[in-house]
């Protein structure tokens, strides 16, 4: 089967039926003759191709539609992944990720757990104010002492994803650490080599941070990694954890160096004292990056269009010799 670059002009078809219905309206015309006229007499082989002409012609004219439409055979559909988004989503999985002090719909839970809810949330839908991300490339980073990489930088199925989110634990021991330096540095340097390995150069680039931490841990330092991030044009969204005490109010401060972060990158930090405030930055973060889908092309393949144009300019060259010649109608 041959696939199509314009597979919606196919609908165009049912026109190439009009020269029937021209000769229904023809037939409709001829002057009947008595039932008593005489004998009835053979039909020569004119008449009994008097149709041939307008066949011929509806053959071409679906012919044309067809080649219109683009067909190739062995063509392989390939996405055009420059004009989605890659998201590198960073969570943080230090032991203060376990309080269970974050307000999320009317209960107490980690803030580990909420940030999960939230995230999946966002990449996967939730039905109503979060369509999901569908059709961008999605890497997923887990980080205490040291980063960890838990899904490759590409499209995924939903149910593995969501495996991937559910499988991030809070760290312990010697792994009890924040290193908000390292993890932002591993998923810019991610997207840069999925970059450099697929030939392509995303829309947009963006890094996702939850963390309740500040650094206290790591090799390279949040200046260091935001200078890499910039370098390579990837936006940072850093979201900070900080449930607000009973009674208390909430500092206004960003703090953790995330602001730092956020505008040396022209991406933004945010505080959610809540599950609610977590909510709204991920739709807020969701309108900033309005999700394209990446278009799909036919590569390679054979393209038939020529040789479908010659065929129908053959079958309308012999419609109008025969309907001019010996298969003429005399109006």
């Amino acid at each position: 089967m041959p696939a199509f670059d314009f597979p919606w002009l196919l609908w165009a078809l049912p026109l190439a039926s009009l020269p029937f219905v021209a000769l229904r309206r023809l037939n409709n015309r001829a002057i009947p003759f008595p039932l008593d006229a005489g004998p009835s007499l053979p039909r020569t082989l004119r008449q009994r191709l008097i149709w041939l002409p307008l066949f011929l012609r509806a053959l071409a004219i679906a012919i044309l539609i067809v080649a219109a439409a683009g067909p190739r055979w062995g063509a392989v559909r390939m996405t055009d992944e420059t004009r989605g988004i890659a998201i590198e989503m960073v969570i943080d999985r230090s032991g203060s990720m376990s309080m269970d002090d974050l307000n999320y719909r009317a209960k107490r839970v980690s803030r580990l757990n909420a940030v999960k809810a939230i995230a999946k949330e966002f990449l996967l839908g939730n039905g109503a104010d979060l369509k999901g991300r569908s059709g961008d490339a999605i890497g997923l980073i887990s980080f205490a002492a040291h980063p960890q990489s838990l899904s490759p930088l590409v499209s995924h199925n939903e149910a593995v994803l969501a495996r991937d989110i559910d499988s991030i634990q809070v760290a312990h021991g010697m792994e009890d650490a924040t290193a908000i330096g390292d993890a932002i540095a591993l998923a810019a340097s991610r997207i840069r080599a999925t970059e450099e390995a697929r030939s392509i150069s995303f829309r947009s680039k963006v890094i996702v941070l939850l963390t309740d931490g500040q650094e206290n841990s790591g090799t390279r330092r949040i200046g260091d990694a935001a200078q890499l991030a910039a370098r390579w044009n990837v936006r940072v969204y850093a979201i900070g954890i900080r449930p607000t005490p009973e009674g208390a109010e909430r500092e206004d401060e960003i703090g953790y160096g995330l602001d730092a972060l956020a505008s040396a990158t022209h991406g933004m930090a945010a505080m959610a004292s809540d599950g609610a405030a977590l909510h709204r930055i991920f739709t807020n973060i969701d309108r900033l990056e309005p999700n394209t889908i990446p278009a799909t092309a036919l590569n390679g393949g054979f393209h038939a269009t020529a040789i479908l144009l010659a065929l129908a300019v053959l079958l309308l060259c012999a419609e109008i010799a025969l309907s001019q010649t010996w298969l003429r109608i005399n109006a």
